[in-house]
């Protein structure tokens, strides 16, 4: 009876390879996908989930968008006002070159991937011997580690060519990303190592899938018992000719009396093909992106994308802003300009809406008296007027004191108006300029 049993077993284990059901090929799929993302097979690394589009686009844009932003050394004055200091010793080392071999543009964007890649980022500040800083040098982040000492916090950093090197907190800069301690921050890669080794299964999922034979969209029928020869003749000469990628969509030539049958596309490259889009929302949500920034726009319109867009500077954008800013107010400035001289980026021209919008909203700043015509033309990247500082108010509009007490009230030429086409004229005209 146990013998049965074993031979019934076996015979059902092997009728599975010829006789497959849909559930076992669902099955077939998710735990082809599951002995890909388990154990070794694959390993997320910075470099290895960096070879994932979607993490590589992700990263590309978000560092990107930060370097592009200016980013202002300014003077709060005791009204409350900010002036843009030129003069500052600190200007140009933040403004333009932050060291010898950097641009600001440069240097931002190896501070974005840093935080997205490792969650911290390091730079050190060197300073002449009245404290001032001459340079701002980026360290690598995996090799740096904080240590405790008579309760103090220094960094010891072991690259470089002088071995270990110990960093006072006051000497470097610490930017750091989602954190449970306030001490590291956490790596986005580290953290989310499961759903981004998911999108590297379905890539070599993918590869192999094409590498080791040609997808053939039927299968061949026969009615006649073929013999041995005939079986092995055939099937060396349908891998001769038609199992490699470059063989796809070649004319099958048949004999024997075969037959070719056409076939629909299975469940298992339906499940790959969903499979490979929620990856990529997958990666959206870790970077907190919008997915049509990943060029994912199964889920956007026309009507929603400008708000989208403007989500992704409020939501995405601006954590890491104000973290690089509260980090260099901190640390690059003398105690007696703490609070007074900051840095600020500049994020109006990634705010702005359309023409007509922006032309509606600077009519009503200017009837106002919000925003003055020199104002509204520095927002839009043009050169000041003369005489365009001045405030207009229309004189239509009165106290109820004054409108009970019965005085007059007395008309005034009205602003001059904004027009949106000439708005988008100059827009236009000064990006080409």
């Amino acid at each position: 009876m146990q013998k049965s049993l074993f031979f019934m077993a076996i015979l059902d284990y092997f009728r599975t390879f010829f006789t497959p059901n849909k559930t076992t090929e669902k099955r077939g799929f998710l735990d082809q996908m599951s002995r890909y993302a388990s154990g070794s097979a694959i390993s997320v690394s910075t470099d290895s989930a960096m070879s994932f589009a979607a993490v590589f686009a992700a990263i590309r844009i978000l560092s990107e968008s930060v370097a592009q932003l200016p980013i202002q050394l300014c003077e709060r004055d005791a009204n409350g006002d900010k002036t843009i200091r030129n003069d500052h010793p600190l200007y140009n080392l933040i403004h333009r070159k932050p060291n010898g071999y950097m641009t600001t543009y440069i240097f931002m964007q190896k501070i974005i991937t840093d935080l997205c890649t490792n969650g911290n980022s390091y730079v050190q500040i060197v300073r002449n011997n009245t404290a001032q800083p001459l340079e701002l040098l980026p360290l690598q982040a995996d090799q740096m580690s904080v240590k405790q000492i008579d309760g103090k916090y220094f960094y010891q950093y072991s690259g470089g060519n002088s071995g270990q090197t110990i960093f006072e907190a006051d000497d470097l800069l610490h930017f750091k990303g989602l954190t449970t301690d306030g001490l590291i921050g956490l790596s986005p890669i580290d953290t989310c190592a499961n759903s981004i080794g998911w999108g590297l299964s379905l890539e070599k999922y993918g590869n192999t899938y094409f590498q080791n034979g040609a997808k053939v969209s039927g299968v061949l029928q026969t009615d006649r018992s073929l013999s041995t020869e005939a079986v092995d003749r055939l099937r060396n000469s349908f891998n001769a000719n038609y199992s490699n990628i470059g063989d796809s969509n070649k004319t099958l030539i048949l004999e024997e009396g075969l037959k070719f049958s056409g076939i629909s596309l299975s469940n298992e490259a339906s499940q790959f093909l969903v499979s490979r889009q929620f990856s990529i929302e997958e990666i959206a949500r870790i970077f907190n992106l919008p997915p049509h920034l990943l060029r994912d726009l199964s889920k956007s319109s026309f009507s929603n994308i400008q708000e989208q867009s403007r989500e992704f500077v409020q939501y995405s954008l601006m954590p890491y802003l104000k973290m690089i800013e509260s980090e260099i107010n901190g640390k690059l400035f003398k105690q007696t300009e703490i609070g007074k001289i900051f840095v600020e980026f500049n994020v109006n021209a990634l705010l702005r809406g359309n023409p007509k919008d922006r032309s509606e909203y600077y009519r009503t700043m200017l009837n106002i008296g919000a925003m003055s015509i020199n104002e509204i033309r520095q927002k839009e990247n043009l050169n000041a007027i003369e005489e365009g500082d001045n405030l207009f108010m229309q004189m239509n509009m009165t106290t109820l004191t004054n409108i009970v007490e019965g005085q007059p009230v007395e008309e005034a030429p009205a602003p001059p108006e904004i027009d949106a086409e000439l708005l988008e004229e100059e827009e236009i005209t000064n990006g080409t300029n």
